[in-house]
């Protein structure tokens, strides 16, 4: 029994005399691992009042996500920024499409849809949202390339 902790001891010793300095003398910047920007939504009367008056802006790229003819979000990127590939439905949008389509979802979720500013990571405005859902993750990458989650599918009033 005494010779089993004397040899575990050893080991133990070894491990920490040569594995120890190693991952200590590691340069963290000769590793290159991705650094995830986060940007992120922030309720913004100005937005709302946009989506509210069906004011389609022209510097920015429209899409909408969910199933049916209603959507469960409407968001509009700045040109400036590319939106990476995902469940995001790019539209055309006109004013009739978002008259309709802001009337149907304060009838239709469970909660009111409500407009937010899209930010980047320094707190720079990228874009607008509108749904009922306030939170989402925003992802901005390298290049102006950015990703937005879909939000989850809200909840239902069941009105006409």
């Amino acid at each position: 029994m005494f010779a089993r902790r004397i040899f575990i001891h050893k080991i133990l010793r070894c491990f920490v005399a040569c594995f120890i300095p190693m991952f200590l003398t590691l340069n963290a910047g000769a590793i290159d691992l991705p650094s995830l920007k986060y940007g992120k939504l922030k309720r913004d009367r100005d937005v709302n009042r946009l989506f509210q008056n069906f004011t389609v802006l022209s510097d920015h790229k429209y899409y909408i996500c969910g199933v049916g003819d209603i959507p469960y979000a409407i968001i509009g990127i700045d040109k400036k920024y590319n939106l990476r590939k995902g469940n995001w439905k790019k539209i055309t949008l006109t004013t009739p499409m978002l008259r309709s389509w802001v009337s149907q979802m304060d009838i239709i979720y469970g909660y009111p849809p409500y407009g937010s500013a899209i930010l980047d990571n320094k707190d720079n405005k990228i874009g607008i949202w509108y749904s009922s859902k306030q939170w989402t993750t925003v992802i901005i990458d390298e290049g102006n390339q950015i990703a937005i989650l879909t939000p989850e599918t809200p909840g239902f009033r069941g009105g006409n």
